[in-house]
């Protein structure tokens, strides 16, 4: 079973549960907590911050949390990540063909509604990480005006259904390099075959140990670790390829990968 994660005092995340139950017929079931689609998946509404908790109420194989976004630019915009403190080298579970269907969706919604949000994954950051099962969170940002944008929580709404409800194939990476938005990152999740899971962004610090942890922390295993090449420092660079050749797994650049479309 996949759960939907709200947390009651997210007003993002009420925007898109109030279009969850108008597009898809979430209706309470006997725990006014719990809400559920007929042969579908569950909600829940929990009364922490989605980053803060620590433990599933409902057996859950997988979990997709709404959410908010804040950011000091304020730019209105459509995100889909997965949690850890990377710092502390704690990696919540990443599922990438989740992200890839969620942030696809996304982008489909924001064309076919004609918003003006960027639509974009962001590199791991923030809790929860102890969950246990691949959580992917996707998020209206960035200011107030944003989270109660309707259209908004419509576009999220359907990209967490169809992240719940549709299937597809892709070759799983690891993201490594870049700014927090990773734009060569969502480039190739949006126009190619691969999905990216966790990110490891410039500007944190990272060794081949947490580059394996980021692979290990990656639901079905990973095919690629995907280079922002120009976005990594020479050191990085060096500890990617060394991450690599010590897992037996290939490196691609996402620059040549996006120009190519399929590997």
């Amino acid at each position: 079973m996949k759960l939907i994660l709200a947390s009651e005092k997210d007003p993002a995340a009420m925007n898109i549960v109030s279009w969850l139950r108008e597009l898809y017929g979430f209706e309470k079931t006997t725990d006014e907590r719990h809400l559920q689609m007929d042969g579908g998946p569950l909600m829940e509404i929990i009364r922490e911050e989605s980053t803060e908790t620590t433990a599933l109420t409902q057996h859950a194989e997988e979990v997709i949390v709404a959410s908010r976004h804040a950011s000091e630019t304020g730019r209105p915009s459509l995100t889909v990540h997965v949690p850890g403190f990377i710092e502390k080298k704690e990696l919540a579970l990443a599922a990438p063909r989740t992200m890839k269907l969620a942030l696809n969706a996304l982008k489909t919604e924001v064309e076919s509604l004609g918003l003006p949000y960027e639509v974009s994954l962001e590199a791991t950051h923030h809790g929860p990480t102890g969950l246990g099962v691949p959580v992917t969170f996707v998020e209206i940002g960035s200011r107030p005006e944003q989270w109660a944008d309707k259209r908004a929580g419509e576009a999220a709404a359907h990209a967490i259904m169809r992240a719940i409800s549709s299937e597809v194939k892709c070759l799983k990476a690891v993201g490594l390099g870049g700014p927090h938005y990773a734009p060569r990152h969502t480039e190739v999740t949006l126009n190619t075959d691969v999905g990216v899971g966790h990110i490891l962004p410039k500007y944190v610090s990272f060794d081949e140990e947490l580059v394996e942890l980021a692979v290990r922390s990656t639901c079905g295993g990973v095919d690629l670790l995907l280079l922002d090449w120009k976005g990594l420092s020479e050191l990085q660079r060096k500890v990617c390829l060394r991450a690599a050749e010590i897992l037996g797994i290939r490196v691609e650049r996402a620059g040549e990968i996006a120009q190519r479309k399929k590997l």
